[in-house]
């Protein structure tokens, strides 16, 4: 019996040719999925993920706000330019999550130009939120599977959640206030 040293050449002939290696039913998706797992997987390696999880929780609220918004503005809409001294209290996680969201506003109303100013309104804020739940659920579950999603950490996230909804009423709010301003000067321009 002759045993073989492992060289390059008897690794690659065991290796499967990469013609047949390659799934053709690999959704878009599916590969984005593992992209996403691998830099998570990377980040825990890392600990930094377990070192600032209101750094992760941002980052899933607005990969999840692109990918709502992605059929409207298309990709990446959301992205904001990442700084390495960007302050992740609760509080400064929430704005950014608020403001970020809510500066797509008026492009969202005139591509939805058949909804009157109160039902876009309305609209916009029920396609954000729906990617800022699925951005903190998301962040929540690699949070828990690492084991870290207890005491200040926990509580930090149901902090976040909180300002963030806070934020979008007083956004809802504020738009409004300024509409009933604007019709009010309307009738008085009328009237005189």
């Amino acid at each position: 019996m002759h045993i073989q040293p492992h060289t390059q050449d008897t690794i690659a002939s065991t290796q499967p040719n990469s013609a047949e290696s390659v799934k053709p039913n690999v959704s878009a998706y599916q590969q984005s999925k593992k992209m996403q797992d691998l830099a998570i997987l990377t980040a825990v390696s890392n600990n930094s993920v377990a070192d600032n999880p209101m750094d992760l929780l941002y980052k899933t609220a607005i990969e999840e706000i692109n990918k709502v918004l992605e059929p409207i503005f298309g990709k990446n809409a959301a992205q904001a330019a990442y700084e390495s001294n960007v302050d992740f209290s609760p509080e400064a996680t929430a704005q950014r999550i608020v403001q970020g969201s809510a500066a797509f506003y008026e492009a969202f109303k005139q591509q939805n130009s058949e909804l009157d100013d109160e039902e876009s309104l309305n609209e916009f804020i029920n396609v954000i939120s729906s990617g800022i739940d699925k951005g903190f659920e998301e962040a929540k579950g690699i949070l828990g599977s690492l084991s870290v999603l207890e005491g200040d950490i926990e509580s930090n996230i149901d902090l976040t959640y909180g300002f963030v909804q806070q934020g979008l009423v007083n956004f809802k709010e504020q738009f409004l206030a300024s509409l009933a301003e604007s019709d009010n000067s309307k009738i008085e321009t009328i009237a005189n």
